[in-house]
């Protein structure tokens, strides 16, 4: 199960209300992984500095999954998420920085069990 979590100083307010929604396809294209196994978490009005600065729009985020990231498929998925952050949202690629983390079933729950006993 994909969860996509994103902090960013871009104010609450100019964030599209669906942001998760949009960007949803954009994760079933990269993470491969079915629609609805993905998450999506955005945080806006977060004090995000890049080098110093704050006051241009930045972003940082983690993505967490059991399995379908790697080298290549991290190289692939930061590219697509980077293009729709600045699309929807105004952070620009070098203002987006994002942290993979490839989990293990039993590291993740839902519905009251682990991923491992799914």
């Amino acid at each position: 199960m994909p969860c996509l979590k994103i902090l960013t100083n871009v104010p609450t307010a100019k964030i599209p209300v669906d942001f998760c929604k949009k960007i949803t396809p954009i994760m079933v294209e990269t993470v491969k992984k079915e629609t609805e196994h993905m998450m999506c978490v955005i945080s806006g009005d977060c004090q995000v500095s890049f080098g110093g600065d704050s006051s241009a729009p930045a972003a940082v985020a983690t993505l967490e999954s059991i399995g379908n990231l790697g080298v290549e498929e991290n190289k692939y998925i930061v590219k697509e998420l980077a293009n729709f952050m600045h699309k929807e949202i105004g952070v620009t690629p070098d203002r987006f920085f994002i942290s993979f983390y490839d989990i293990r079933g039993y590291n993740v729950g839902r519905f009251g069990i682990t991923f491992d006993n799914l």
